[in-house]
C-alpha cells in the first residue's frame, strides 16, 4: 500500500523502477503474502510427519525465493545477462508460480480440511480445547488463514499473468 501511495502522490510513473509498475507491485504483494504465511505456518505442528504438507511448506519457500529473485533480476545489469528476454522469464516464473501454488492450494486445503485425509473441517466448540497454540492461536484458525492467504495468492499470480 505504501509503494502504492507514493506511486500516485508523486507521478513516479516516469522513473524506470520495477516496483513503481503494476508487475512490480503484483510481485511486492506476492512476497508480503508469502511472509504472512510464514508467520502462519510457524507451528511446525500443523504439517509436520505430512508429507503432502511438508510438500506446499516446500513450496511456499520455493515461491518466496522465486519472487524475490524475479525482482532482483528486473534490475538493468542482471535482465541483461538472461540468455532469454526478461518478460519471457518472468513469464516462465509466473506460470510455474501459478502451478505451484495451484497445488499448494489443494494440497492443503485436503489435508487441513478434509476430514478423509485427516484433517478438521470446522472449528473445535470445545472450549478448553488443546489444540491451542503457543502464540494463543487455535490451530484451525491458523490452517484457516494459510488457505484463505493461498488463494489469495494464487488469485495474485493470475492477475500477474494477465497483466
Amino acid at each position: 500500500m505504501e509503494v502504492a501511495c507514493v506511486w500516485e502522490r508523486y507521478k513516479l510513473k516516469e522513473i524506470p523502477c520495477h516496483v513503481h509498475t503494476m508487475p512490480g507491485l503484483l510481485k511486492v504483494l506476492e512476497t508480503f503474502v508469502a511472509c504472512v504465511i510464514f508467520v502462519f505456518i510457524s507451528n511446525t505442528s500443523l504439517y509436520m510427519d505430512q508429507p503432502a504438507l511438508e510438500r506446499c511448506m516446500a513450496v511456499y519457500s520455493i515461491r518466496f525465493i522465486l519472487a524475490v529473485v524475479a525482482m532482483l533480476m528486473d534490475r538493468e545489469e542482471w535482465a541483461n545477462r538472461l540468455p532469454i528476454s526478461f518478460p519471457v522469464f518472468h513469464l516462465g516464473l509466473t506460470l510455474l508460480s501459478i502451478l505451484l501454488q495451484f497445488t499448494a492450494l489443494v494440497l492443503w486445503l485436503l489435508y487441513q480440511l478434509d476430514e478423509k485425509y485427516g484433517g478438521q473441517p470446522q472449528q473445535s466448540s470445545d472450549v478448553n480445547c488443546i489444540d491451542r497454540t503457543t502464540n494463543g492461536m487455535w490451530a484451525w484458525e491458523q490452517r484457516l488463514a494459510v488457505a484463505v492467504l493461498t488463494a489469495a495468492n494464487l488469485l495474485t499470480y493470475t492477475a500477474d499473468l494477465g497483466y
